[in-house]
């Protein structure tokens, strides 16, 4: 794959920065064509929930690639289980 950038996780950051800026813009102009109430607030507060959420997935997704998916399957099963059953 030829990028216009040297590594390929600039063209990752700079690329997810690009969907959460244009997701966020979209979002806004959707807004824009409801009426005023309480709809058009739940609408922007869920729709930046799901941007959020998708930002946040993809960061922890490239990080597990970075690591080695196998090396951080094996960190995440390595925390103890400190559950309290009665």
């Amino acid at each position: 794959m030829t990028t216009f950038t040297k590594h390929h996780s600039d063209f990752f950051y700079g690329a997810l920065a690009a969907v959460a800026i244009i997701a966020s813009i979209l979002l806004v102009f959707a807004t824009g064509t409801l009426p005023e109430g309480l709809e058009r607030g739940e609408l922007i507060v869920y729709g930046y929930g799901v941007v959020l959420a998708v930002v946040a997935t993809a960061l922890v997704v490239r990080a597990a690639y970075a690591v080695g998916f196998r090396k951080a399957l094996k960190i995440a099963a390595a925390v103890p289980n400190y559950s309290v059953t009665a």
